[in-house]
This record gives structure tokens, C-alpha cells and sequence, in this order.
């Protein structure tokens, strides 16, 4: 494995170069300078993206990006973004209707070479606009099994997540300590009702209003839980510690973790790998960027958009730990050497789900988690008012 992670090294320079070499169509020619301001959440693959946007840098000295990095949840990053005045904003996902709604973003005519896998293009697109997507995707992300194996001999069929409810040693975000966990919860939630219904979610966000099939898709989790036979961590990073801390046999968490964790748990004598495997149909996640309607440099925000999202910055983003959003860079032979794991990662972006794309979202997300952690943690049964809270939101 050190061989593949030495390749990671050597693509991360040669994507570079490419990057510089690439960008002519990038570039502007400008008499004023101007600076931009990218609104952003944090970053967990170690400075990826901060490369990107200094290659940017490097490449157009009179038109500076900066990035303003601001701490927010699903029920404030509207209100925290549009706040802090910026040219373009780095949207989760699920906040792209509300800010659409607001009329904060515009809609971008993409003019890179990134060709985009269908679910990630659907929850970015102008609805009845095939041209048009109201925010460039940036990076992916799907929930992910990680599998602890201890002999490559006697590892056998990767695991399917409602047969782990059975076994011992699992651990995802089953739990939530408050706004910055809440969504986590939701997620995972989600994805273990998915893995007994996959009818329970359908490709274009809509969620079942069948309190039976609910009732039923939620039952088995419920179970395991109260029995307390699995275990459960607000946080995706704590998750990832516990999971290493205990030697813990399966793990749900987002690919981005991969690398790092794979690295770690290889230096134990007792591991031979750590194994990523998919969820039946894991909850699509990632980033987006978006113009803001307001900014006075809307062509400079285009092109820095295009840059950092086409083809050769996605490729470079896989070295360190993004899903790629287009399949160029999943087929592209450097990057399958330096992370072979996404390929098992574009099968399940492919057969993702997204969550409710609705501008009310966060208080969806509020109402959801309230019933089914009552549900599963006091035993609080679901009741009609669990569907009608939903369809009440999300009409």
C-alpha cells in the first residue's frame, strides 16, 4: 500500500503542472485588479482544495481569490453565508433551492470539460434547463461501508449494511448532540431505512408518505439500537477515531475519510486493509459553486468557477480524498492507480439518492431527526403526525 500512496505523490505533481498548463482558457485579461471572495464551509482532505485556489492565484495575479471560511449548520448556512458579503458561494447540496429561492445565486452555463454523473447534474440543474445548473458541482460524496479485514485469505463477499445490523462491531452518526450533528443523523437514518425499502426515497428526493412502509423500514434499526448491539457517534471525525481506537470491525462513513483511515489501520499488525464497499443506495452528499447575484464581477467568478471544477482539478481533488463530480476523472488511468477505491465510490454516486431538494430543507431535516431519534432512542412510536410533519414542510 505504500506504493499507492507514493503514486498519490507523484499525481498530485504531475496534476499540478497540468493544471498550470491547462488553463489558458482560464485565464483573463484584465487592467484592474479585482479580489473575489469564496464563501465556504471547512475542509477535512488536507488542503486540496486551498492548491486549487493557489495554482488560481499563481495563474491570474489580477484576479484574487480569497477564501472566508465560516462555521455554519443545516438550519444557519443560509443565514451565515448571506451575511458575509461574497462573490461566490462553495453550497452543500441541500441549500442550493433556498439560496435559488432567495435569489441569491445565478444560474451558470458550465464551460469545462467536466462531464457530470447524473445524480450529481439532476440536483444542480435549472429545472426544464438542460444547459443551465444553478451551481457548478465542486466535489461528491456518498455514504460508504469501511470494512476492517484481518486476513485478505478469509475475507469473503463484502458485507450488505441490514445483515451488519446483526453483528457486532459497527459504528455510523446514529446519534446527535445538537445542530452540528443533527444532519449526520439524518443521513445515516436515511440510508438504513433505504437499506430495508430502497422505495422509501425515490432518485428525485421524494420521500415515502406510507407511515406503514415507514413503520417497517425503520423497525430493524430501531431494534439493534435499544438492544444497544451497535454503536453510535454524533461526528464523523469521532466516529473515525472510535472506530480505530476500538479496532471496530465496520464503519459508515463518507469517502473522503479513506485514504487516512486506510493508511492508519494498515500500520496494526492485526489489519491487513481497510475495505470500502458501498450501501445498497448510500444519501448523495458535496459541494457546489455558486455566483452570487450580487457580486460585481459575475464573468471573473465564471471562470474561477470553471477552473476549479473542471477535469484536471477534479482529478487532482481524488488525490486527496474528494469523490470526483464527472467521469473523466474516475476513468482516468493515474488517478485509478493513485486511488483505486473510487471506483467502488462512482457506483454508488451512480446509484445514489439525494435528499428532499426543497428550499425548506432544514426545517424538514429538524422535524425528521426530532421523530425518528424519539423513535429509536425512547421508543416514542411513529405516528401518522411523523408523515404529516413532512408532507406539510415539503409541499
Amino acid at each position: 500500500m505504500a506504493e499507492v500512496y507514493s503514486r498519490r505523490s507523484f499525481m498530485v505533481g504531475a496534476l499540478s503542472t497540468g493544471l498550470l498548463s491547462s488553463a489558458a482558457g482560464y485565464l483573463l485579461t484584465r487592467h484592474e485588479p479585482v479580489k473575489l471572495t469564496l464563501a465556504t464551509g471547512g475542509e477535512p482532505t488536507g488542503g486540496g482544495r486551498d492548491l486549487l485556489i493557489t495554482l488560481w492565484n499563481e495563474l491570474n495575479p489580477d484576479i484574487e481569490v480569497r477564501t472566508r471560511v465560516i462555521t455554519s449548520t443545516t438550519y444557519d448556512q443560509f443565514e451565515k453565508f448571506t451575511e458575509n458579503p461574497a462573490d461566490i458561494y462553495n453550497l452543500d447540496l441541500i441549500h442550493i433551492p433556498r439560496f435559488v429561492r432567495a435569489e441569491r445565486i445565478v444560474p451558470v452555463v458550465p464551460r469545462n470539460e467536466a462531464s457530470l454523473l447524473d445524480p450529481i447534474r439532476l440536483a444542480c440543474q435549472v429545472r426544464g434547463d438542460s444547459e443551465r445548473l444553478w451551481a457548478v458541482p465542486f466535489n461528491s460524496d456518498v455514504g460508504m461501508l469501511f470494512r476492517r479485514v484481518t486476513d485478505k485469505r478469509d475475507a469473503g463477499p463484502d458485507p450488505v449494511l441490514r445483515d451488519i445490523l446483526e453483528l457486532d462491531g459497527f459504528i455510523g452518526q446514529l446519534d446527535t448532540v445538537g445542530p452540528q450533528t443533527d444532519e449526520a443523523f439524518v443521513v445515516n437514518v436515511l440510508e438504513h431505512a433505504l437499506a430495508q425499502d430502497p422505495l422509501i426515497l425515490d432518485q428525485e428526493g421524494i420521500l415515502s408518505s406510507s407511515l406503514t412502509q415507514w413503520q417497517g423500514a425503520l423497525k430493524p434499526l430501531a431494534d439493534v439500537m435499544r438492544a444497544k448491539r451497535l454503536k453510535a457517534n454524533p461526528d464523523e471525525e469521532a466516529t473515525v477515531r472510535q472506530f480505530s481506537q476500538e479496532n471496530l470491525r465496520y464503519m459508515r462513513n463518507w469517502p473522503v475519510w479513506y485514504p487516512g483511515v486506510d493508511r492508519q489501520e494498515r500500520a496494526k499488525p492485526d489489519t491487513a486493509e481497510i475495505r470500502l464497499s458501498r450501501l445498497p443506495i448510500g444519501i448523495l452528499g458535496g459541494q457546489s459553486l455558486a455566483v452570487a447575484a450580487d457580486t460585481r464581477h459575475r464573468e471573473a467568478a465564471e471562470k474561477v468557477i470553471h477552473f476549479l471544477t473542471d477535469t484536471s482539478a477534479q482529478k487532482l481533488l481524488a488525490t486527496y480524498g474528494f469523490a470526483p463530480t464527472g467521469l473523466d476523472a474516475y476513468i482516468d488511468a493515474g488517478v485509478q492507480a493513485a486511488a483505486p477505491h473510487l471506483a467502488m465510490v462512482r457506483n454508488a454516486v451512480n446509484d445514489s439518492r439525494p435528499r428532499p431538494i426543497h428550499h425548506r430543507y432544514a426545517d424538514f431535516a429538524q422535524r425528521f431527526k426530532e421523530h425518528t431519534h424519539a423513535y429509536l432512542y425512547r421508543g416514542d412510536p411513529l405516528t401518522q403526525r411523523f408523515v404529516q410533519d413532512i408532507q406539510e414542510i415539503l409541499k
